[in-house]
């Protein structure tokens, strides 16, 4: 792939990111208590996973939707990592914004199946959530299964093999350093382990690395 093409995307993921680091502060509830350093996180992982994708797609179209889903991504992750909590408005941007891209997609390039496979997805990955959810009586989120229906359109549109293997690598992800974290003792006794971050990693591993 072009290194020009990598380097300008990447540009752009710093740009967007300088744009949603902006934002950032008035999306948490609770003010952070020392300095933040979400002016400098959010642009250079945003312009990082900007990078990659642009290797991965090059100038393909689906670059434009699974770069919203990582700016968004990188975002959400750093909400949930710092109150454990998944802004809506953030979610349900994501899902316009994405399911437009993919429904333009879907009439300009005759993609119609993969369409409804990610509108399927969508649904399938939700309601696996919202089961787990209410078995777990509280120990999942709202907000994590409202991030499954987003990582189930965008997952859907590459393949069924592509939703499964990222759900497996963000919950296998997320046991990981559970364990690790009481091996260590370094885990309260209160403390709840944010899902978002690793079932997002999971998300951004497969889109850039699994074959279609």
């Amino acid at each position: 792939m072009s290194v020009v093409v990598i380097a300008s995307w990447t540009a752009v993921g710093l740009a967007v990111g300088c744009g949603l680091a902006a934002n950032v502060e008035r999306l948490l509830t609770t003010a952070l208590s020392g300095p933040s350093n979400t002016d400098m996180v959010v642009p250079l992982v945003t312009a990082l996973a900007f990078g990659v994708l642009a290797g991965r797609f090059g100038l393909q179209f689906d670059l434009l939707p699974y770069s919203v889903l990582a700016a968004l991504g990188v975002v959400l992750g750093l909400i949930d990592l710092i109150e454990q909590r998944l802004p809506s408005v953030l979610i349900y941007s994501g899902v316009a914004l994405i399911g437009a891209l993919l429904a333009t997609a879907a009439v300009a390039q005759s993609r119609g199946s993969e369409f409804g496979r990610a509108l399927a997805g969508m649904v399938v990955l939700a309601a696996f959530y919202l089961v787990l959810a209410v078995a777990s009586r509280g120990g999942l989120g709202a907000g994590d299964v409202k991030l499954g229906g987003l990582l189930g359109l965008a997952l859907g549109w590459l393949s069924w093999s592509a939703l499964v293997v990222a759900t497996f690598l963000g919950w296998l992800t997320a046991t990981l350093v559970w364990l690790a974290l009481c091996l260590i003792g370094r885990r309260p006794n209160d403390f709840a382990l944010p899902m978002g971050p690793f079932l997002l990693l999971g998300a951004f591993v497969t889109v850039t690395a699994m074959p279609t």
